[in-house]
C-alpha cells in the first residue's frame, strides 16, 4: 500500500513538473492608456504588484512584465501604433480602454491576432471571443427599470462625461423593446462640469440632446 502511495506521489509531481516547466517563468502583458486614466492605470500598476510579490506560488506561478503605452487621443492611427508596439513585444494580453473613436480597431486587431483585450470600458454592441469586460452592460437594467415603472423621466447620476455615453446609447430607440413606443426623457448631471444635459429618446431613431 506504502508503494503504490508513494508511486501516485511520484507520478503526480513529475506531471506537475512537466507542467511547470512547459509554463514561462514571465508572462508579458500590454497596458494601453488615454488620456485622463489615471484610475485606472493605477489599479493596473497595484494588480502586477501584488500578483508579483504574492508568497502563495500555486496562485501565482510566473511573473507578469508589464508593458505599457500611453496615447494623448484614441484615433485610429494612434491606437493602431501603440497596438503594433504592444504585439512587437510579444504581450500574451492587453489591459485597456476605449472608446467610441478606438472600440472597432482595437477589437479587430485582437480578433485577428488572437490576443484578448481585458478592458474596464463600457461594453459595446456585440460580443468579441477575445474581448473580456470588466463592467457589465446597463442596457437590460436600464430599460427593465423604465419598463417596469412605467417612467417617462429619470436622473442618470454620474461623475464624468462618459455618463452621456452610457445613457444614451443603451437607450437609443434602436435598441428598445417593440413593446416601448413612447419618448423617454433621459436627464443627466454632470458633476465635473456642473450641468445638466436632457436627452429625448422618441420611438424614431433620432436622439435630440439640449442643455
Amino acid at each position: 500500500m506504502r508503494i503504490i502511495c508513494r508511486q501516485i506521489v511520484l507520478l503526480f509531481s513529475g506531471f506537475w513538473g512537466l507542467a511547470m516547466g512547459a509554463f514561462p517563468s514571465s508572462v508579458q502583458i500590454g497596458g494601453l492608456f488615454i488620456r485622463n486614466t489615471d484610475q485606472e492605470y493605477t489599479a493596473f500598476r497595484l494588480a502586477i504588484f501584488l500578483h508579483n510579490t504574492s508568497p502563495n506560488a500555486s496562485e501565482a506561478p510566473f511573473n507578469l512584465v508589464p508593458h505599457v503605452d500611453n496615447i494623448e487621443t484614441a484615433n485610429s492611427f494612434a491606437v493602431t501604433n501603440a497596438f503594433c508596439s504592444q504585439y512587437s513585444r510579444g504581450v500574451f494580453a492587453i489591459f485597456g480602454l476605449y472608446d467610441k473613436r478606438s472600440v472597432h480597431t482595437l477589437t479587430s486587431f485582437c480578433s485577428a491576432l488572437h490576443i484578448s483585450l481585458i478592458t474596464p470600458s463600457f461594453p459595446t454592441e456585440g460580443e468579441s471571443q477575445f474581448v473580456l469586460q470588466l463592467r457589465p452592460s446597463l442596457r437590460g437594467a436600464l430599460l427593465s427599470l423604465l419598463d417596469h415603472y412605467e417612467w417617462n423621466c429619470f436622473v442618470f447620476l454620474y461623475d464624468t462625461d462618459r455618463g452621456l455615453v452610457i445613457s444614451t446609447t443603451p437607450l437609443a430607440s434602436n435598441f428598445m423593446p417593440s413593446s416601448v413606443v413612447h419618448s423617454w426623457l433621459c436627464m443627466l448631471y454632470n458633476k465635473s462640469i456642473n450641468s445638466i444635459t436632457a436627452c429625448l429618446l422618441g420611438p424614431s431613431t433620432e436622439i435630440n440632446v439640449f442643455n
